[in-house]
């Protein structure tokens, strides 16, 4: 018996010891997993801001392209003043043609003067190779209120060159038109394609 006491005499505080290993080893473990989640979190948020953005700028380069080739015009209303504006090419002749308000300090250009300064200190025309955050504004909702701005976009509309029709169609009478369709809200999406119409 007095064997057995000796030998616990000499683990004095083994137990305790062992036990603020394993408290502290846990504590390291979740603290590890908060970090974890939170950056989870931060990466799904990041993730769903993409979307958003992503969605707004397919559905705005959709409503550009409803209007494209076509007598659709697109009303906004300003102030209590209606524009409209229209994609109709006047001149086939004339290539890579903006469709889209080309003028900065045009009425349509920004509607809810939703545009930095930094753009809008200086007139300047939009053509091909103008960079996109200089481009027009639109709100998918057509609104002004700064609470839908989540829906502003950038877009250009573009007239790139007259082709053949397709086959079916009476190459005298009829040809194609080939549009670009661009829309930007941090992703960038370009639409293509031919309208078929007469000569």
């Amino acid at each position: 018996m007095k064997k057995y006491l000796l030998i616990l005499r000499r683990e004095q505080g083994f137990a305790l010891i062992t036990a603020i290993m394993m408290l502290f080893v846990a504590t390291i473990l979740g603290l590890l997993v908060m970090n974890s989640s939170e950056t989870e979190i931060i990466l799904s948020g990041a993730q769903q801001r993409y979307e958003r953005n992503f969605n707004t700028a397919e559905g705005a380069s959709s409503a550009e392209a409803a209007a494209v080739g076509t007598a659709a015009t697109i009303t906004r209303t300003i102030g209590g003043t209606s524009y409209s504006r229209s994609y109709v090419v006047v001149n086939p002749s004339l290539h890579d043609q903006v469709l889209s308000p080309n003028k900065s300090h045009s009425s349509l250009f920004d509607p809810g003067n939703d545009m930095t300064a930094d753009n809008s200190a200086t007139e300047y025309t939009v053509d091909l190779n103008t960079p996109s955050d200089q481009w027009p504004m639109e709100n998918l909702l057509h609104s002004d209120t700064v609470g839908d701005n989540g829906l502003d976009y950038h877009y250009r509309v573009a007239y790139l060159y007259g082709t053949a029709p397709p086959k079916g169609y009476d190459a005298t009478k009829f040809s194609g038109y080939r549009f670009q369709i661009s829309a930007q809200r941090t992703a960038l999406i370009e639409l293509g394609g031919s309208k078929v119409g007469p000569k």
